[in-house]
């Protein structure tokens, strides 16, 4: 799995390998600090076949884009995120959905 990571762009230091296991393996969303852009090009990379959904919250239909990537199970990236988040963001940021439908 780390081969695979790194050939997706992950940096092969053990810091970066640390970090990318705890980013695949916490209970709750990651918050990245990337000044490099190293673990954004990774996640994006490692996104690419599961059609990830990119937004960021200065874009006007943020929140309709993030809506739809959850209703339709997609992984979704919120880039260049800010000290003070939309309000709107809290059930997403605790994981607080419903499950509606079949399936």
């Amino acid at each position: 799995m780390i081969r695979e990571w790194q050939n997706a762009g992950l940096p092969a230091d053990q810091l970066s390998t640390d970090n990318a296991i705890l980013i695949n393996n916490c209970s709750r969303w990651p918050l990245i600090i990337d000044p490099q852009g190293q673990a954004n090009k990774w996640i994006k990379t490692m996104g690419k076949d599961a059609n990830m959904v990119i937004t960021k919250l200065t874009e006007p239909n943020f929140l309709r884009t993030l809506e739809n990537a959850i209703r339709f199970g997609q992984p979704a990236l919120l880039e260049n995120v800010e000290e003070t988040l939309d309000p709107a963001l809290e059930p997403i940021l605790v994981k607080q959905f419903t499950k509606k439908g079949g399936g």
